[in-house]
């Protein structure tokens, strides 16, 4: 009887807040960890008016970012189990059409912004993953035992090719350009060499990630590097 009463006290509360007094009760509720359908229903609007509150405070990077997290521990575990193709987690398997390059990418989030590494050997991919710190879970039998498959092929030496540039493949060539040279990224396969360039070391890694070829950043400032490029790059388009 006593919660029956606390809620609709709680209800006629609600109802008698403005508009604006309303939006910061949204917001807050969210901030606490509430979903946008648990606020709906306990202020009696709609999920796609608390959205819209919601969404004048937050992007959508933001509010996809905060649904993420919230999936963290079990409830995110089941979730990524529920959701995978692959059997492990957030790891899934690419066909690349374009040259037949298919590859395996691992995603995560990083300081809100969504990271991808990738490799054409899974069992690369975990040792990787794991390197780095990260969470690395084969959800069933079928799945530890492809990664096993994986190891049969895996090449140890290929995780110590790291050059004076802190990136994997990844060569200066000097060129006549403002900056007086060109990122390179190159390797040998099937007795072809396979390579790709640019002026900007950000745009190089999108030209390796689109051919779904190993894209690894072997030091803190190399990942920097490829960040504050990329910044460059978007102020002056």
């Amino acid at each position: 009887m006593k919660n029956d009463l606390d809620n609709k006290d709680n209800s006629i509360l609600k109802d008698s807040m403005s508009e604006q007094e309303l939006s910061e009760y949204i917001v807050s509720s969210y901030d606490s960890g509430r979903t946008m359908l648990e606020i709906a229903q306990d202020i009696g609007r709609s999920k796609i008016y608390v959205s819209k509150v919601i969404h004048q405070f937050y992007t959508d990077e933001e509010i996809k970012v905060r649904q993420y997290e919230k999936l963290r521990g079990k409830n995110k575990l089941d979730f990524s189990r529920y959701k995978s193709t692959s059997g492990i987690y957030r790891v899934s398997f690419v066909e690349n059409k374009r040259n037949g390059n298919d590859y395996w990418s691992y995603q995560y989030y990083e300081n809100s912004k969504l990271r991808r590494i990738v490799s054409v050997n899974l069992y690369k991919l975990k040792i990787i993953v794991q390197e780095k710190g990260l969470d690395w879970i084969e959800f069933s039998d079928e799945a530890r035992d492809l990664v096993l498959k994986y190891k049969e092929t895996y090449d140890e030496s290929s995780l110590t090719r790291e050059n004076k540039t802190g990136f994997f493949r990844v060569t200066k060539r000097k060129t006549n350009t403002k900056q007086g040279f060109t990122w390179v990224y190159s390797f040998k396969e099937n007795n072809q060499i396979n390579f790709v360039s640019s002026v900007d070391i950000s745009k190089l890694k999108s030209k390796v990630l689109a051919n779904g070829w190993e894209w690894i950043e072997l030091t803190d400032e190399a990942t920097k590097l490829v960040e504050e490029n990329a910044k460059r790059v978007q102020d002056k388009s």
